[in-house]
């Protein structure tokens, strides 16, 4: 890491400082690359990185990358931490001919898309015809003992710029199936950790409401809950059994062919006519 430290400028250093003290995001880049495979000689693209550093670590494992996103800030920050091919998303088009790309990330970016239907067509459409799509969402699921105190907080997701709070494993693959075979779905981050980052989360709003420009708090915040983020990593350990707060889904790219779920003549679906027979 020291070695990485002296190749990034200032700026990116500073990128680097939150990175390291955010495990949150370090599992996410884990989860990533333990789906990702060798990527050499293959041409890639991340959308949307919570952090530039996660860029970063992706390109370092080789091939040709490339990192689409939100805004001009977010573009500006990626470009002082990676060497070029950063581009700016412009609704949700990406500004790539088709069948460029071997491989694409989506870090939580579906849900902020305007549809995400029409969002995941598009990257079809720049995936090469065995390319590959890893998508990384938030997991929703009945029972999330954290959810009311996450809205207590304010900590909702249209105030993280998101359209939809998340996906649960099925409404996961009902955006895929269109033009994808799933091959892999999983979730991680537990209670532990996800309850240290609803309180990180929290801080750092606050940090950045009294003074946006200095980072210097943010990093303060994150350092002072790294060893509450690794002591939550060891109780979560205890919870293996349960499902995690991240979903992330591995699929295929194959032609698109739309797969509707088949209706009855009185517009109920299969699984519905089912339950309510069972029911009666």
């Amino acid at each position: 890491m020291a070695m990485v430290e002296k190749e990034l400028s200032q700026e990116a250093k500073q990128h680097l400082g939150v990175f390291k003290r955010a495990l949150p995001m370090q599992v996410k880049l884990h989860e990533i690359i333990r789906s990702l495979g060798n990527t050499e000689k293959l041409v890639c693209l991340d959308i949307g990185a919570d952090n530039a550093m996660m860029s970063y670590y992706l390109r370092k494992r080789g091939g040709e990358w490339h990192s689409a996103v939100r805004g001009q800030r977010e573009a500006d920050a990626a470009n002082a931490v990676v060497d070029g091919n950063v581009y700016v998303m412009e609704g949700q088009t990406l500004p790539f001919k088709k069948s460029f790309f071997d491989v694409l990330i989506v870090f939580d970016y579906l849900e902020r898309a305007e549809s995400d239907e029409n969002f995941i067509e598009e990257c079809h459409r720049v995936l090469k015809p065995d390319g590959r799509l890893i998508v990384n969402v938030s997991h929703v699921r009945p029972w999330m003992v954290l959810r009311p105190l996450q809205q207590m907080m304010g900590l909702t997701h249209e105030k993280k710029g998101h359209l939809r709070p998340g996906y649960s494993e099925s409404q996961l693959f009902n955006i895929l199936k269109h033009g994808f075979d799933v091959h892999r779905m999983r979730s991680y981050s537990r209670f532990f950790v996800e309850l240290t980052e609803t309180f990180v989360q929290f801080f750092k709003a606050q940090a950045r409401e009294a003074d946006p420009a200095n980072e210097k708090k943010v990093r303060t915040v994150y350092s002072l809950a790294f060893p509450l983020y690794w002591l939550g990593y060891l109780f979560d350990m205890l919870l293996f059994f349960t499902r995690g707060y991240n979903l992330i889904a591995v699929a295929k790219r194959r032609a698109w062919r739309p797969r509707n779920t088949p209706v009855l003549v009185d517009g109920r679906s299969i699984s519905e006519a089912v339950l309510h027979k069972a029911l009666d």
